[in-house]
């Protein structure tokens, strides 16, 4: 099943993933709306989603305070959950409260996308197919279930007890109330095509589902190289899509990236305050690794320490390689001190890194905060000052820029 045309809520804070996740479905012919803070979804909560996808650590509203909120809200919405965080108590809390899906950080675009197909979601909206009567804005949903199982029975007799299963949902249904909710569709539609199958049930003539459908791909092969043609472009999309954001060796952001996401972070700063520190790391005497052993064993040792960042920072943290031996780390909502918490946990990971050949390295920290009129440029000027502080004491070393000093 392939659902098109979806009117869905994006919610996710890392401005870059959020941007990669709304293109895409974009391209897929979904309506997204994107968010990323909690709160502002508060204030859209009446209007209408086929689909919720919603990131746990956002601000101000996390995504399992907005899903129950929402399930409340619309008890038949359907929510996505996204999170780097697979604790059992997340994972139970999230489909104890109802989501229907809960996708671990990192993923492939093709992941979503694959568990977005999947969901049992109306192809399209009902009002596409059919037109209702000019001032009739929406149908109830029992009237969209009634409609929807006539429609894919159509020709064939729908039997009351089938409306009771699938409209009711196996709840006792009265005779009266069929028939004036019968009445209340046909009064909305802009054209009397539901027809009484006395004492069996209703129908929907085929010959009124052919009209409506004239515009479909009638030829069962040209649809199967249609959808052929479809996944590839798909996959040639989200292969360019990450070519363009990301350093081809490492895997890790590149420079542009780093410089897009930081403008978000920047804007976040001056906007609510949230600290934003940045961490340069540069690898002791990665020169010798590749003179002595070759770049094919320097570049295997690399991707390994890409590795090691990837799984070491959380899910909002930003790391780009930035040339050569030499890494960034964007840390928003974090403090200096907290920076240098962090550097230090990871000074300590470098050392036991398991490397054959290459064996324990060492790197050195430069470490700076973003201030009031600071640009990317200023602050990485700040952060390597720092770091060749730390080079020149010996490596292996972390050192701050604070104020006009670096400190240790």
């Amino acid at each position: 099943m392939y659902n098109a045309n979806m009117n869905i809520l994006l919610l996710e804070d890392d401005i870059a993933l959020n941007r990669a996740i709304s293109k895409v479905l974009q391209l897929d012919n979904h309506y997204v709306t994107p968010f990323i803070d909690g709160l502002k979804v508060m204030h859209g909560l009446e209007n209408h989603y086929d689909l919720y996808i919603l990131d746990i650590n956002v601000p101000h509203v996390t995504g399992l305070e907005l899903l129950e909120i929402i399930l409340a809200h619309n008890p038949d919405a359907k929510v996505m959950i996204i999170s780097s965080n697979t604790d059992l108590h997340s994972l139970e809390k999230a489909y104890g409260i109802g989501c229907v899906d809960y996708i671990k950080k990192p993923f492939h675009i093709a992941e979503i996308r694959a568990k977005i197909n999947r969901l049992d979601i109306p192809l399209t909206p009902i009002n596409e197919k059919i037109k209702l009567k000019p001032g009739v804005e929406h149908l109830t949903k029992k009237e969209k279930r009634l409609l929807q199982l006539l429609l894919h029975n159509a020709g064939e007799v729908v039997s009351y007890s089938m409306i009771e299963q699938d409209v009711y949902t196996g709840k006792p249904m009265s005779m009266d109330a069929l028939r004036a909710l019968v009445r209340r569709l046909r009064n909305k539609l802009a054209e009397d095509i539901i027809r009484n199958v006395l004492d069996e049930g209703y129908t929907i003539p085929r010959r009124d589902t052919d009209r409506i459908q004239e515009h479909s791909v009638e030829n069962s092969s040209d649809m199967h190289s249609l959808q052929k043609e479809n996944m590839l472009l798909r996959a040639e999309r989200d292969v360019l899509m990450m070519k363009s954001i990301t350093d081809p060796l490492t895997g890790l952001y590149n420079r542009s990236k780093v410089e897009e996401v930081f403008l978000y972070e920047q804007q976040r700063f001056m906007h609510y305050g949230d600290p934003l520190s940045v961490i340069i790391i540069d690898l002791d005497n990665f020169k010798q690794v590749n003179d002595q052993y070759g770049h094919n064993i320097g570049d295997r040792y690399l991707k390994r320490f890409s590795r090691t960042l990837h799984d070491f920072f959380r899910s909002v943290d930003i790391i780009g390689r930035w040339g050569g031996e030499e890494f960034i780390i964007l840390l928003p909502g974090t403090s200096r001190p907290e920076a240098k918490a962090w550097a230090k946990k990871l000074q300590e990971r470098i050392k036991q890194m398991e490397c054959p050949t290459v064996g324990s390295r060492t790197a050195s920290f430069g470490i700076a905060t973003l201030q009031k009129d600071d640009t990317l440029h200023t602050l990485i000027e700040r952060a390597d000052k720092a770091l060749l502080q730390a080079k020149a004491e010996g490596k292996d070393r972390i050192r701050i820029y604070e104020g006009e000093k670096i400190s240790v």
